[in-house]
């Protein structure tokens, strides 16, 4: 398998220390058996479309937009350039600000009135009662669109240990290579220093406009990167667990348990990992694939044979002009035949003479 094209080129830096890197990614999607939706009638392929949810008009590329939504089929249309400037106030803001007007808001929905009468049986409590659909408030005007700072540098700001962070953090691995002849020696320095710590440095890099976190710790002669889910995309256990009890085990219970965990203890083996369904769908399909008729198709043609066919056509335009100039075997032919009616006419001529 080739190796895959990188999905980012810039700079890793530690202090004054920098040297210019590539990304690639360290998963691959090419393997997936992936299926199309056809039509069963004529095996044709078919298209999607987005569709207005009241009209059922479909609605062209150019007039879809981002909505928030706000209630029933109410949606705060947002534009690029709002996303931008956020994108560029978050650059700012310190970590674990809490904006003024969000707190606000939850303690007044965690507010609760003190003369309120019980509910009445069968009746939904105010917290349990559905939201209605509000008005939306009125957003002053957006400020000129900013555009978002892209230094193409991956800056190490820390070292943490690495058994510090959750694995439920884990996002998408990558590896990391130098990418000049120039950067080797910085690229070594960096690697090394981290080496044998048990510590990744923790920075940030901005993918597919969006910035994110990101670990990286040495692997190899490379680097292993690894970005990071935010803390708000990332569940608490808590609630899960909350209601699961404590049981008092006896201990010869948990002494078996411990022998039978024993007795399967293995080193950890790759192959384990193997996509079974995926190898058994592969070998269904190759098999019902080599059942089908084979089919003929005439080959693209290649460049050579492009460049052969203008040769011949400027050798047959080339051969054209120069038989321009000669008399064709056709107008030969035609002169010929123009000239014997002349002789004739003079045999005549001389016969009625004669008589």
């Amino acid at each position: 398998m080739a190796a895959a094209r990188a999905n980012w080129k810039g700079y890793l830096r530690l202090s004054l220390v920098s040297c210019p890197i590539a990304l690639y990614p360290a998963i691959s999607p090419a393997e997936r058996v992936s299926f199309r939706q056809v039509n069963r009638q004529t095996g044709n392929r078919l298209r999607q479309q987005l569709v207005d949810s009241v009209t059922g008009e479909v609605v062209q590329s150019h007039e879809r937009g981002r909505g928030y939504e706000v209630g029933q089929n109410q949606f705060l249309m947002v534009e690029e350039e709002e996303l931008q400037t956020a994108q560029q106030e978050a650059k700012t803001r310190p970590y674990g600000a809490v904006p003024a007007s969000l707190i606000r808001q939850e303690a007044e929905e965690d507010e609760e009135p003190k003369s309120a009468p019980p509910p009445k049986r069968g009746a939904l409590s105010r917290r349990e009662e559905p939201r209605r659909a509000e008005s939306p408030p009125v957003i002053p005007p957006a400020p000129p669109p900013v555009m978002i700072e892209n230094n193409r540098t991956i800056e190490i700001e820390r070292f943490v240990p690495l058994a510090q962070i959750d694995p439920r953090y884990h996002d998408t691995p990558y590896y990391i290579a130098p990418r000049e002849q120039v950067g080797q020696e910085a690229f070594a320095v960096i690697r090394e220093a981290m080496r044998g710590k048990e510590m990744v440095g923790m920075g940030r890099i901005i993918l597919a406009k969006r910035e994110r976190p990101i670990i990286i710790e040495p692997l190899g002669n490379g680097l292993r990167g690894m970005t990071l889910r935010y803390a708000h995309e990332v569940r608490s256990e808590a609630e899960y667990f909350a209601d699961i009890p404590e049981i008092k085990l006896p201990d010869e219970m948990l002494r078996i348990a411990e022998h039978i965990l024993e007795t399967k203890t293995a080193d950890f083996d790759p192959a384990f990992l193997e996509d079974r369904y995926r190898m058994v769908l592969v070998e269904m399909l190759r098999s019902r694939q080599a059942e089908l008729p084979a089919t003929t198709s005439a080959p693209p043609p290649s460049p050579e044979n492009v460049i052969n066919l203008m040769d011949a056509l400027k050798r047959s335009l080339a051969a054209d002009r120069s038989a321009a100039g000669k008399p064709t075997a056709k107008a030969v032919a035609s002169k010929s035949m123009a000239s014997k009616p002349s002789s004739a006419k003079q045999s005549n001529t001389r016969g009625r003479k004669s008589g």
